[in-house]
């Protein structure tokens, strides 16, 4: 019989007629051995090219998804941000522009071809659009990552313990190798050399060519300067090697709406008032 990817178009019987592809049509041709006669496509059609490279890439995926799910576990996101997305976000004045080409971006994922820079005051949104895009790829099947930076620095620092399984490779590897990174609130804290060229560093840089999301209470001078200094002010990237990779990987936006916990807390207090 045919294989389950062909059909007989004219034929009396089973070794007679035209076989092909159901989805390109391409023809196939009949090879004759003794006791066997076959239907074969004489070479790979596309079909089949992009059906087996599809399964090549889901397979690789998944390998990926294992390796991230072993090293970061499941306790990389809070509770609040693992309930949002686009449909629950409230746009407010200054939250439109940011808003929509977040949107844009979980959209159109497979074209676009640089992250996200989000920055702007606290409580205004960004970590809420970040999450949403990071939920909206995964949908998609890709392999994504979402981390705020000060627990990222905390889970590589747990892998210096004596008991720990995973390694700081494994962490790094990880966060190198999915398809898509958030690096939430960059730029909080002040960096130690550790977290700067043992962690932060190899992961930027790494990532060179691939999509990552950030966002960041600081703005891009702020951000330099955060980069530039460490906890002892010792110096760390002077040179703005960082800065430099995440501005040229990257569509810079500014989220300029106000606090909306503020917004919140004020309008209970009037409420109760």
């Amino acid at each position: 019989m045919p294989n389950r990817t062909s059909t007989v178009l004219y034929a009396d019987s089973q070794f007679e007629g035209t076989y092909c592809c159901l989805e390109c049509r391409r023809e196939m041709v009949r090879i004759d051995f003794p006791l066997l006669r076959k239907w074969v496509m004489p070479s790979a059609c596309k079909c089949d090219a992009d059906r087996m490279e599809q399964e090549v890439q889901e397979a690789e995926r998944k390998e990926r998804r294992a390796r991230l799910e072993k090293n970061y576990k499941h306790s990389i996101m809070s509770e609040r941000l693992k309930r949002v997305s686009f449909d629950s976000f409230q746009l407010r004045r200054g939250t439109e522009a940011v808003y929509y080409e977040a949107k844009r971006f979980a959209e159109e994922f497979e074209s676009v071809t640089c992250g996200l820079m989000i920055y702007g005051g606290v409580g205004n949104g960004k970590s809420h659009l970040a999450a949403a895009i990071h939920h909206e790829v995964e949908k998609k099947g890709y392999v994504s990552l979402f981390l705020d930076v000060s627990q990222l620095f905390n889970i590589a620092k747990d892998t210096f313990k004596n008991s720990s399984k995973i390694t700081l490779t494994d962490i790094i590897n990880a966060a190198v190798d999915c398809d898509l990174l958030t690096l939430d609130e960059i730029g909080s804290g002040v960096l130690t050399e550790t977290e700067y060229n043992d962690i932060l560093f190899p992961i930027i840089n790494g990532r060179e060519g691939k999509k990552t999301n950030y966002t960041s209470n600081l703005n891009l001078n702020q951000l330099r300067n955060w980069f530039a200094k460490g906890r002892n002010n010792e110096p760390l990237d002077t040179a703005g090697r960082l800065i430099d990779r995440i501005l040229g990987s990257c569509n810079i936006h500014e989220n300029i709406a106000t606090s909306k916990r503020q917004e919140d807390a004020m309008k209970r207090m009037e409420d109760t008032a």
